[in-house]
């Protein structure tokens, strides 16, 4: 603590006056009074002097150091908010993060719920979703366990205060939820609740669900700087759920189309195959009294048509099944990969697998490669129509390659719509930080290339 000029002054000045006054009072005195009167009287007035002196600098002294506590109780106040405030950024920023890395709506909407529980500290948190006749179809919570839901009974009907928020889209902040003119009380089994805090989940002036926050923590009431935050937080996940929805919606596109194009393929090849084995079996069967020769070659070609459609319907097979081995060293699974094709599609895979390539990659690198590779053999066995195929893994300069090559029929690329396949290629080189091409052309075979920059930590 600096002490004030004014104070460090007296505390010079004030005593050099007293001894000065003590002095001066004993010339005085000293003619007029006994010696020793004179002295008791010099002593009296100096005790006194002294006494006064440090009464007042004690006074001061006093009064600076409650005005240093009352400033040191306000900064540690001040110092406390600020670390609520930066925790309260910190969990909104773990909160947008942790909505925008995942896409399944359920996940998405729990998550929410624990996020905006953590951002405004609050016990309990709930999200309430509505049907179009404006009753809870879902509700999701935070705080409270399962006996507990279960010792509550059936979702709220949304008639009390959940209903102001879905009719009213406003942000509601209550000392005491049970003030409010529209409150209706709990349920038995309830848990109590007394604080609240609710906002609106909107997207576009469309209500997505509603967040509802009680008994905040260490205090009697929510704060405006909660309010804000979980209205920070509302935002970010009206867009996060939005998200999970479109996601949904495009792999449900996505599945459709597929289902299409399987359907035509099986129209266009194996069904055709096998309408044609139908036909030859017929003209074999009809041949085979006068002419039983050339039925029995009839009958083996209709075979081997028979065992190629067979092997079209395995690979249509494999390709719904879910791909195994990504977890295995690259020098094992690649050349796993070559041989299902070998024994679905009945072609020549050749695998070159460098150690070196296959020790740079990370865990990331690793099944990006992998699962690029499964896709690329599964379009070959499918689509190219192909006898020889090769996959390859090698390190060019400061990359590691994958190519997947056929001699297959090809296909216009610059025409070509990205099938379901090559759409997974390429989201899975994206998301490794890689980069993927494609070279086809009719009649000259297809190559995907796959490349990926070593990482400097994988390199050492």
């Amino acid at each position: 603590m600096v002490l004030p000029r004014r104070l460090r002054v007296a505390g010079f000045v004030l005593p050099a006056i007293l001894i000065a006054l003590l002095v001066g009072l004993d010339f005085v005195m000293e003619p007029l009074l006994p010696s020793g009167l004179s002295h008791f009287i010099l002593m009296v007035v100096g005790i006194a002097g002294v006494l006064a002196f440090s009464s007042a600098i004690f006074s001061r002294f006093t009064e600076l150091y409650r005005r240093d506590e009352e400033q040191a109780t306000q900064l540690r106040g001040l110092a406390h908010a600020l670390e609520q405030r930066r925790a309260q950024v910190q969990a909104l920023n773990i909160a947008g993060m942790s909505l925008t890395s995942e896409l399944e709506t359920p996940i998405v909407l729990q998550r929410v719920v624990e996020q905006a529980r953590a951002v405004a500290d609050a016990k309990y948190a709930a999200l309430g979703v509505f049907d179009s006749d404006g009753l809870v179809e879902q509700f999701i919570t935070s705080g409270i366990s399962d006996e507990e839901r279960a010792k509550i009974g059936p979702l709220p009907h949304g008639r009390g205060l959940l209903g102001v928020l879905q009719k009213e889209h406003v942000t509601l902040r209550l000392r005491d939820l049970h003030a409010h003119p529209k409150s209706v009380g709990f349920p038995e089994n309830h848990p109590p609740m007394r604080s609240f805090l609710g906002t609106p989940i909107l997207y576009r002036g469309t209500s997505l669900g509603n967040l509802y926050l009680t008994e905040k923590q260490g205090a009697d009431e929510f704060s405006a700087d909660d309010e804000e935050a979980v209205r920070t937080l509302a935002a970010q996940a009206a867009i996060a759920i939005e998200n999970a929805r479109l996601y949904e919606q495009i792999e449900q596109v996505s599945v459709r189309e597929e289902r299409h194009r399987i359907g035509m393929d099986l129209h266009d090849g194996v069904i055709q195959s096998l309408y044609g084995v139908s036909l030859q079996l017929e003209d074999a069967a009809v041949r085979l009294a006068s002419e039983p020769d050339a039925a029995r070659k009839t009958v083996d070609r209709a075979v081997d048509r028979l065992n190629a459609s067979i092997a079209d319907l395995r690979n249509y097979v494999l390709g719904l099944r879910p791909i195994r081995g990504s977890d295995r060293p690259l020098i094992e699974s690649l050349p796993m990969l070559a041989a299902q094709a070998r024994t679905n599609a009945l072609i020549e895979v050749g695998v070159v697998v460098a150690p070196e390539a296959a020790s740079a990659l990370d865990g990331v690198g690793r099944e990006a490669v992998f699962f690029i590779a499964a896709d690329a053999l599964g379009n070959v066995q499918r689509h190219a129509r192909a006898r020889r195929a090769s996959v390859r893994l090698f390190l060019d300069n400061s990359s590691v390659v994958l190519e997947v090559g056929d001699d297959g029929v090809g296909f216009d690329h610059e025409r070509a719509v990205d099938g379901h396949g090559l759409r997974n290629m390429r989201e899975r080189a994206f998301s490794a930080g890689g980069r993927l091409s494609l070279h086809t052309a009719p009649g000259r075979g297809s190559r995907v290339r796959f490349e990926l920059p070593v990482r400097e930590e994988a390199k050492g």
